[in-house]
């Protein structure tokens, strides 16, 4: 399958995912967005780092088509919600705890692109 086919769906998932988790003030759809995304990132960046020096490209291919579409999409969704004034709720546990998530997950992205 196309990766970019595979990028955009990822885009537009997690897009549709966060605007709709916040537009209908629900806690619970980010927050498995986010823990979701973080694991999957933590994952393909320890496939990535390999082992005996040997790195996994398909990890590296797999992060920059998966998780950083997805994170993209998850801000855009935030940010369309936001604008309408259906802004998600940061200050309870969940909002926190999604936020580290959605953090682990842009760092680890991150770290897995400078390999």
């Amino acid at each position: 399958m196309n990766p970019w086919i595979i990028a955009g769906l990822c885009l537009t998932g997690a897009g549709f995912i966060a605007w709709g988790s916040a537009r209908l003030r629900l806690r619970w759809p980010l927050l498995v967005l986010a823990l979701l995304l973080a694991a999957i990132a933590l994952q393909l960046l320890n496939a990535a780092q390999g082992q005996g020096g040997f790195h996994d490209l398909a990890a590296i291919v797999a992060q920059s088509f998966t998780v950083l579409p997805a994170l993209l999409g998850t801000a855009l969704g935030l940010a369309l919600a936001a604008l309408r004034g259906h802004g998600p709720a940061w200050r309870r546990p969940s909002g926190w705890l999604s936020l580290l998530a959605l953090l682990v997950a842009g760092l680890a992205a991150g770290a897995t692109l400078l390999i």
